[in-house]
């Protein structure tokens, strides 16, 4: 692997850390943001929890889970606007409606003129290039929406590909953050301070070894330590050095750990830290 790979790949990781520990926070929507423009361009993004009433096939509410960006090209990064439209005006509803599975929906490719040329969509707030990653549990939706300016190129397949790819793990931790905030406001209710004043390390951590408690799972302090690493997005490296071993030795600990918790990988852990099967942190 070369330098620059290694690099990108580690700035990558470090960032989905930063996503992981910042979910149920304000910071969430930023995070994300940060993660994605590494390896694609955007102008917002967005993330919305859909519930519906599906005997009726109608949507009763559309909740915003935060949203950052510029609606300019030349804009500063800022926390997006969080209303969200009515939404009939929305314009995947019908496919959201009808997801079931993780999908990605395609809105605003160029259209096409009659002799064959292309037009841009219109500007304005319903104008640019969109895609949707979209995911089905029950009666919700959960949406990520990335937005690019009508200035800008289209999303290409390239690009689409990586997001449908990197879904699989974006989409979940958009679930978690819901439920996290979820959590936080009924901890709130019942047990002011029990975790939603933490630090987000100090609440990784607290939710991490309260689902291995649950889990009955029990690691050892190095497994442990280096499992809120990989979560955090650190690399063998960063860890090797923090812990005063080789990389040889980390890579040791996290497949001990990974036996242990049946899984396969950061990916697989990251999975395993926000599978609904495994119970939630209660109020302390």
């Amino acid at each position: 692997m070369s330098s620059s790979t290694h690099n990108k790949e580690s700035q990558m990781f470090a960032k989905l850390g930063k996503v992981i520990s910042s979910a149920g926070s304000e910071r969430f929507a930023s995070d994300m943001h940060a993660l994605l423009v590494e390896s694609i361009p955007l102008a917002i993004t967005r993330m919305t929890e859909w519930t519906l009433d599906e005997p009726a096939g109608e949507v009763v509410r559309v909740q915003s889970l935060g949203a950052f960006g510029a609606p300019g090209d030349n804009a500063r990064g800022a926390p997006a606007a969080q209303c969200e439209r009515e939404p009939a005006a929305h314009p995947p509803l019908n496919r959201i409606l009808a997801a079931c599975d993780r999908q990605l929906i395609h809105i605003n490719p160029l259209m096409r003129r009659g002799n064959g040329g292309e037009v841009t969509p219109p500007r304005g707030p319903g104008g640019g290039f969109q895609c949707h990653l979209v995911s089905g549990k029950a009666n919700r939706r959960y949406v990520i929406s990335l937005h690019r300016t009508a200035s800008h190129r289209d999303f290409s397949l390239q690009e689409m590909s990586f997001l449908k790819n990197f879904a699989d793990t974006l989409l979940p931790l958009v679930e978690w953050h819901a439920s996290t905030r979820r959590h936080g406001e009924l901890e709130c209710a019942t047990a002011p301070g029990a975790t939603a004043g933490l630090p987000g390390v100090e609440a990784l951590r607290h939710e991490f070894e309260s689902r291995l408690a649950r889990a009955r799972v029990v690691l050892s302090a190095r497994e442990n330590e280096v499992c809120l690493g990989l979560l955090a997005g650190k690399m063998l490296r960063e860890m090797a050095g923090e812990l005063g071993v080789k990389e040889s030795t980390i890579e040791t600990y996290i497949k001990r750990a990974a036996v242990k918790l049946g899984i396969s990988g950061r990916h697989g852990l990251t999975k395993w830290m926000i599978d609904d099967s495994v119970p939630r942190a209660s109020a302390a």
